[in-house]
């Protein structure tokens, strides 16, 4: 029986060899990325087996794909309004209803915007029950795995992640508390610099984070703003162990709080209240402030303003991309076959998600850093800040999305939903084009007048007559004037009591021709 002060001892010496020692010199033993490759070659043993299965039972149990059903050209796709103009919905006809409601459809099924707020689906299982909860069952073999690292992840990885995290956190607190004693002198902004270094290299070891960083030429310099996308609280651990930073963020509450208030004793962050507008301008002048200071560490924040499931890049705010400073890009992409990075606030809590991540295989992430980039004369503080997203999105492998985040947690704004209907109505009422059929010109009348009440072209009404006037254009001459010959003044009684004696002296006062094209309602389609 071991005794207490010999479980001690072993303790110590675990974590003084396989991580004090390795986080203070920066050096690995090569066991986690060991470790790693042996996943890959379990996973994809563990995915020939289910394939086999499938075969035997011909059944599909992999997971579905991203897009849930297949879309042609939908409205509902980014930048799909401008390539439906080539398409057959120029000239509203009663058919383009359907388009329209299938559009709707789509957009209820599977949207482009809720799916980034969950997790990110796998091709195939990873032996955790929490991406399928069916494979586990379907050959013995695949059981005997998945129960062995069902025992590997929660009674030996879990406790000794625990413990190393909490080891880790209270040295920083001791330290942090130490440190800030001491004069504002070089000689502690190298002793902050070096524990800050330390210790989240320890806290990465305790979630098991096997980072490979690319690019390290362009690490962000002091004076700058250090931009990433945004997936989880970690992302600010994966970075901080490559060098420090001043963490532009949200203040939160419970033990996340005690957390930011533990790093702040050492080291000069930004925290604010988003709901309180006051703060916005106090930030703003706190990050000049910031910047304008060589001896500061670069500012980093996360311009989505929330987290993504990894799998785009949202919307970034356009307020640090308005400061006469420089920006230094920051790709981040986690492998979401050792487990989901992606933490949903809104569903659970910091503790919650720490345990998921540490009862996970570990967290395998790579991170980008892209050439500094300054805004242009001719840019405002929107096409920077869509410039930078594009550029990170494009080196990280992510969808560039041009939803706001936010939306997470609430509704579309009413601005953008009148956009959204300008934008179809410019595309419904385009002119008409020339007709291949011959007869077209002889029905100008009756296709002027039903295309204007499908359109909602402007009808003048006035108290003595109505005017219609043609607004789809032909790039004809000859068409010109036709259109121009039998658009007509009608006059109407002045004594008319409604709106539907009108229309009867209309009909009755058109010509001919157009009175025929309305009851015959010829229609001539739109060239295509």
């Amino acid at each position: 029986m071991v005794s207490f002060f010999e479980f001690i001892f072993y303790l110590c010496g675990f974590l003084g060899v396989f991580v004090i020692v390795p986080a203070c010199f920066g050096v690995e033993y090569g066991l986690r990325r060991t470790y790693v490759r042996m996943l890959m070659r379990t996973f994809t043993w563990g995915t020939k087996r289910i394939e086999t299965e499938e075969k035997k039972r011909n059944v599909s149990l992999h997971s579905s794909p991203n897009d849930i059903i297949e879309k042609e050209n939908s409205i509902n796709r980014i930048g799909s309004l401008g390539d439906c103009i080539i398409e057959a919905h120029k000239n509203f006809q009663l058919e383009d209803v359907c388009y329209l409601v299938k559009s709707g459809i789509e957009a209820v099924i599977d949207d482009e915007v809720t799916k980034r707020f969950n997790a990110e689906e796998l091709p195939s299982w990873n032996l955790l029950t929490r991406s399928n909860s069916n494979f586990q069952y379907i050959s013995i073999r695949l059981t005997v795995l998945w129960f062995v690292g069902l025992v590997l992840r929660y009674f030996i990885l879990f406790p000794l992640r625990v413990m190393v995290t909490f080891f880790t956190l209270t040295m920083l607190a001791v330290c942090a508390t130490l440190v800030a004693k001491l004069p504002d002198w070089k000689v502690k902004r190298s002793i902050v610099y070096y524990m800050n270094v330390v210790a989240f290299r320890m806290m990465c070891r305790g979630i098991s984070a096997i980072i490979t960083y690319h690019d390290r030429e362009n690490l962000p310099r002091s004076g700058g703003i250090c931009v990433a996308n945004h997936t989880t609280v970690i992302d600010a651990v994966v970075l901080m162990q490559d060098r420090p930073y001043a963490i532009l963020g949200q203040k939160h509450s419970g033990f996340l709080g005690w957390c930011m208030d533990t790093i702040s004793k050492s080291a000069k962050h930004v925290w604010f209240e988003r709901s309180e507008s006051s703060d916005r301008k106090f930030v703003a002048k706190r990050m000049m402030e910031h910047v304008s200071d060589d001896k500061n560490y670069p500012i980093l924040l996360f311009p989505e303003g929330t987290c993504i499931n990894n799998t785009s890049v949202m919307m970034f705010k356009k307020g640090s991309f308005e400061l006469p400073t420089t920006v230094y890009p920051v790709a981040i992409k986690y492998n979401a076959w050792f487990g989901d990075a992606y933490w949903n606030s809104s569903k659970h809590s910091m503790l919650q998600y720490l345990v998921t991540v540490m009862t996970s295989w570990a967290l395998v992430a790579d991170v980008w850093y892209l050439p500094a980039m300054n805004r242009r004369p001719d840019e405002d503080g929107i096409n920077f800040a869509e410039r930078v997203k594009k550029a990170i999105a494009r080196k990280g492998g992510l969808v560039d999305s041009v939803w706001d985040g936010q939306l997470k947690r609430m509704r579309v704004k009413q601005a953008h939903v009148e956009e959204k209907q300008k934008q179809l109505g410019k595309i419904f009422s385009l002119p008409q084009s020339d007709s291949d059929d011959d007869d077209a010109s002889s029905d100008d009348g009756g296709v002027m007048l039903n295309l204007s009440q499908a359109v909602d072209v402007p009808v003048v009404v006035d108290n003595e007559s109505i005017v219609v006037d043609d607004a789809l254009n032909s790039s004809s001459k000859e068409d010109d004037e036709n259109k121009e010959n039998k658009t007509e003044i009608i006059s109407s009684d002045t004594s008319a009591s409604s709106s539907a004696s009108k229309s009867d002296q209309v009909a009755s006062s058109l010509p001919q021709e157009v009175v025929v094209g309305q009851q015959q309602q010829q229609l001539v389609p739109p060239s295509r």
